[in-house]
């Protein structure tokens, strides 16, 4: 199933249970949890490592054989940045949900649990299920309160900017970050519409080095352009090549860039899911000791 088609198809099936009542009122959260930025306070007997998981909407499945990998290595980053489909990943793995289970819910994973369709916007998600459900998985702490230090990236909308939420609620964080704007409405964070980081920066490894992050190591799991269908639309390839441009002119401030090689055409089912992160456990492996030269202590 090709990329966008598959997330139509989610957003279409999502508007059959609009009447199911997923009315949103209210940001979901206390004043207080509102999320924003704080400086990362980094531990004193640790490096400055930083694990940056990028964009890519259904690819970003290929994110949980890159941590399952990590973990079974022993491999732990001090900071998970994440944006989008990274975000929800890395908001996962930042609460120490042991890895078993991050990957049973990413295959069990229902449209009902994310499918929220505005009423006056019927082919939208209103993004509330998303918040809901992460907040669900993590236990209701905010990004402070869990075990790893996390940071989800947005965009204010019609800013070529990004902001880091660093404290506050997860979910709502999480599902500003992923706002894809085909897909979801603009999320409002302290009177301020935010959407999907991608729009800026698909790996936002810059925005680790601000945070403080001496050591980098980045996952991308972006189409490759030599991959692309002959059949696929000139729009698609336009796109593909401007976010492959921003990707790269950010690559060289990581100290590596892991390319995860993907099909190009997205799906929404249990096997494309199971393929994407088979795929990705078996390339994070083959680059484990890069990976351990950057990110162990």
């Amino acid at each position: 199933m090709e990329r966008r088609a598959a997330l139509q198809r989610i957003a279409a099936i999502g508007a059959l249970g609009a009447g199911a009542g997923c009315a949103e009122f209210g940001e979901g959260y206390p004043l207080a949890e509102t999320p924003r930025f704080v400086p990362i306070q980094w531990p004193e007997n640790r490096p400055k490592t930083a694990l940056v998981l990028g964009s890519g909407g259904p690819r970003g499945f290929a994110h949980i054989g890159v941590l399952k990998v990590l973990e079974a290595a022993g491999i732990e980053p001090t900071l998970v940045v994440g944006s989008s489909a990274g975000a929800i990943a890395g908001a996962l793995y930042a609460a120490k949900i042991p890895m078993p289970e991050i990957e049973r819910r990413a295959l069990d994973l229902g449209i009902t649990e994310i499918a929220d369709p505005a009423f006056l916007q019927p082919t939208k998600f209103i993004g509330r299920a998303l918040q809901n459900f992460i907040n669900s998985v993590v236990g209701e702490r905010a990004i402070e309160a869990l075990p790893r230090r996390f940071c989800a990236v947005a965009a204010p909308v019609g800013k070529s900017e990004l902001v880091a939420f660093t404290c506050g609620n997860t979910g709502a964080a999480v599902r500003a970050s992923a706002a894809l704007p085909s897909i979801f409405r603009p999320v409002y964070i302290g009177g301020v519409a935010y959407e999907d980081g991608d729009v800026v920066s698909p790996v936002p490894i810059q925005i680790a080095r601000t945070l403080g992050a001496t050591r980098i190591v980045a996952v991308d799991v972006s189409a490759f352009l030599e991959d692309t269908p002959d059949r696929a639309p000139e729009s698609w390839r336009a796109r593909d090549a401007e976010r492959r441009a921003i990707i790269d002119s950010e690559a060289k401030g990581a100290d590596l860039m892991l390319r995860v090689r993907l099909p190009y055409y997205a799906g929404a089912s249990r096997e494309y899911r199971e393929n994407l992160i088979r795929l990705a456990d078996s390339q994070t492996r083959g680059a484990i000791d890069r990976i351990a030269a950057v990110l162990r202590e």
